[in-house]
């Protein structure tokens, strides 16, 4: 059982980790697009998603927490996954889309 006073520390931690969600969440959406190849490829990609995302979360709460679930743990999951999604992602989504028109032009000469 952790102190008050380890509680914030804790709650960033799981900021973090929301934002290793959404960093796994961009990499899945995007091997997701790139072999967008049926309905059992795709529910195969789904569930080893829901499987790596549980891991990482399980990996971040065993770390901080010792696996206690907290309401303040999950915000902090959530928030991080949002800063992500809202900051980061937009940024990376760009990039990944201007390295891929890159490579077609490349490819077409």
């Amino acid at each position: 059982m952790e102190t008050t006073t380890s509680q914030p520390l804790i709650f960033m931690i799981t900021i973090y980790g929301g934002m290793l969600v959404g960093v796994a969440y961009d990499f899945y959406r995007g091997v997701r697009r790139a072999l967008n190849k049926g309905r059992w490829l795709t529910a195969a990609l789904d569930s080893l998603f829901i499987l790596t995302l549980g891991a990482i979360v399980v990996y971040v709460m065993y770390l901080v927490n010792q696996v206690e679930l907290r309401l303040y743990t999950f915000i902090g999951f959530a928030a991080g996954f949002a800063l992500y999604m809202a900051g980061i992602s937009p940024f990376l989504s760009f990039l990944a889309k201007k390295i891929q028109s890159a490579i077609a032009k490349r490819k077409s000469k």
